[in-house]
Parts: structure tokens; sequence; C-alpha cells
């Protein structure tokens, strides 16, 4: 009988590991996973810090080929919209602080970029593919998750529609 009940108990474990699914900070509508970490001005950097914004959260590589060609547009897109509503972190998966810095240089990047070496945000994010960028809220709350390139048109309308209202 000992033994029915250990099975039982097993299956119990087991079914709870496989229907967990993403951890509930990655749906939208729940509130994004913080992590403070500093960018490459060594600034600490903490999406608390960000309260009352909508923030873009662009996690890349720099074996990403669509990470390296969607840099310029980011650029373009983060000066459009620099604004007190607004804020872009990049945040570079796994490598060294001089892979952005040489991103930084050569893109004449102004966003804050984060070298993101132990790979925290990769966990807290769920990130499994390059680029992925997830929308927050001012109030912190996840918007949506993209993976894959994003037309500027696409961050502009989905900031403007998510700031706060004066």
């Amino acid at each position: 009988m000992k033994l029915y009940y250990k099975n039982i108990l097993w299956l119990i474990v087991l079914g709870s590991l496989t229907t967990c699914g993403s951890l509930p900070g990655t749906k939208p509508g729940n509130v994004a996973p913080d992590f403070r970490l500093k960018d490459l001005a060594q600034t600490t950097q903490s999406l608390q810090n960000y309260r009352g914004k909508v923030v873009l959260l662009h996690f890349w590589t720099d074996f990403c080929q669509s990470c390296r060609a969607e840099f310029p547009l980011l650029q373009e897109s983060y000066q459009a919209l620099k604004s007190p509503d607004f804020e872009l972190l990049v945040i570079n998966i796994g490598q060294s602080e001089k892979i952005s810095q040489d991103f930084q240089r050569d893109f004449k990047a102004t966003f804050p970029m984060i070298a993101d070496k132990q790979k925290i945000t990769q966990d807290l994010y769920e990130v499994q593919t390059f680029p992925t960028n997830y929308f927050i809220n001012p109030e912190g709350k996840i918007i949506r998750k993209i993976t894959g390139w994003l037309p500027k048109t696409q961050i502009e309308v989905i900031v403007n529609q998510h700031k706060k209202k004066s």
C-alpha cells in the first residue's frame, strides 16, 4: 500500500511541474520581474526606477544578425520617442561589457545598455530567442512580449497607447 501512495505523490509532483509553464511575471497583465544591474555607465538600472513610464526591454546578443540590423532602428525609435514617458533598456545576455561597449560606439547608441553576463534577466524573462522585447506599462505590468524584429511604427503605436494621460 505504501508504494501505491508514493506513486500517487510522484504523479502529483510531476503533474505540477509540467503544468507550471511560464513564470507568473512573464505573462501580459502581471507585474514585470524587477532586477538590479549596472549599465555601461555604471548606473544601477532597475524597473522600479521607471515607474510612471512605458519601458521597452530589448534582449539581444551580438551573434544575432537581426539584432545587429535592428540596432540603428532602435536608436531612431529611441530618439523619436525620447520623453519623460518612455525608456528603452537594452540588455545583452551572457556576453562581456566590451561587446556592448563596441555596439554602443559603433551604432552611436544613447539609450541605457546593460551587459547581463550572468544571464539573470534571461531567466527572469524566459528569453529563448533573440531579439526578445517586453513592453511594460507605467504601473510596471507587462503589456506584451514580442520575439523578433520590431518595426519602428509598432514601437511607437504600443508606447503611445500606454503612456499616462496627463
